[in-house]
């Protein structure tokens, strides 16, 4: 009897999955960080720290910045 070998798939740590997607930020996302956080020196240091955060954090970061940028910040 004849076996197939098959691809054995191994869980991919957090650091390993980070490598895999790289984010950045345009100026439009710049703006709705600075609206959102109020000034520029703080939005700096959101974008840092979404930069450096797993890579499901950045999905979800970026997935509610486009909410809030396709919604509008007026209350931000």
């Amino acid at each position: 009897m004849i076996h197939e070998k098959r691809e054995v798939r191994r869980h991919m740590p957090p650091h390993e999955r980070k490598k895999l997607l790289e984010i950045e930020f345009s100026e439009k996302d710049f703006i709705v960080l600075r609206d959102v956080f109020g000034d520029e020196d703080t939005a700096e240091a959101a974008a840092e720290i979404i930069r450096d955060a797993p890579p499901e954090i950045q999905i979800l970061a970026i997935q509610i910045m486009n909410i809030i940028e396709e919604v509008g910040c007026d209350e931000c």
